[in-house]
């Protein structure tokens, strides 16, 4: 093994890793997520250069990625369409460089190292600026055909709020990172976020609880139709607002345990994840290990 860097890029912040060689992360960095795409790729190379010369890179981006091709094809959250993100930063670092949707990465992180180490499927949902979700089969991601896990546009209330997508009442429009900020403003003023409804709420504020117990109802809907769909033996819950723990997870247990057949299933696992918000980039410094000995080819 050898070092490698994993770079996290989310629709409000860029998160980096240097993973060292024996998988403990000895560097991070935190930045705004610059505007455009040419911003992005000099600021993901000024990064890399920084944390970790000469070592392998990962990039997990929040968005549709083409991870063949090393490409960004489109993101309701970052900007810019058909980016390519391997070639120029292979080209510009001279060193091995994959790219993959960030849920993805994340689910390879809490799989390999994380709250599900062993698990044989595995399901990743992280609460970000938005909703992503990894899948992982014996061992291995499953990308579809090449955009699998999308379920933070899954309709859930056709009327609902406008998404960044251009739709109505997506699921990540119920609850998010994002949205319980929104909540966090409405209830406890224009500075407070996700962290402090969460604090407040176990304070016993009986608004921020209203606000964390109407995110469990709608994290607990979605999640159960992912495990009707996959049947996963686990789901991991990651991501910023994930903090809430039993708050958020709790409700989600409890309907599973009503679901359909509930009495004749083996029961998926719900656990939060333990990585926290670094969880995308350590999994995309773990993918750039793991696809450095395999060789990297092509987009890769």
């Amino acid at each position: 093994m050898t070092a490698t860097v994993g770079v996290d890029v989310g629709g409000t912040y860029i998160k980096a890793v240097r993973r060292d060689p024996e998988g403990q992360v000895e560097r991070r960095v935190q930045v705004p997520t610059p505007r455009s795409p040419r911003e992005m790729i000099d600021t993901i190379e000024q990064i890399a250069r920084s944390v970790g010369p000469g070592a392998p890179v990962g990039v997990g981006l929040a968005g549709l990625v083409d991870s063949r091709r090393g490409v960004l094809v489109w993101a309701p959250h970052l900007s810019g369409e058909e980016v390519e993100v391997v070639a120029p930063l292979r080209d510009r670092l001279g060193v091995p460089v994959v790219a993959d949707n960030d849920a993805n990465l994340a689910a390879i992180a809490e799989h390999r190292q994380g709250a599900a180490v062993g698990a044989a499927s595995l399901v990743m949902i992280t609460l970000g600026t938005g909703i992503g979700m990894g899948t992982i089969i014996d061992g291995e991601l499953y990308h579809g055909q090449a955009h699998a896990g999308e379920v933070g546009h899954f309709i859930l209330q056709p009327n609902g709020l406008p998404c960044e997508c251009g739709r109505r009442g997506c699921w990540e429009t119920t609850v998010s990172g994002r949205r319980l900020d929104a909540d966090a403003r409405s209830v406890l003023g224009p500075a407070a976020t996700a962290s402090d409804l969460v604090a407040a709420a176990r304070s016993g504020n009986p608004k921020a609880r209203e606000c964390l117990d109407e995110a469990a109802h709608w994290l607990a809907q979605g999640i159960e139709t992912v495990v009707l769909t996959l049947d996963p033996a686990m789901v991991v819950v990651g991501g910023a607002a994930a903090q809430a723990g039993e708050l958020l997870l709790g409700p989600v247990r409890d309907r599973l345990e009503r679901t359909e057949g509930a009495a004749h299933r083996t029961s998926t696992t719900v656990a939060a994840g333990i990585l926290g918000p670094e969880a995308g980039a350590i999994g995309a410094a773990i993918r750039a290990s793991e696809e450095s000995g395999r060789g990297m080819e092509g987009g890769r």
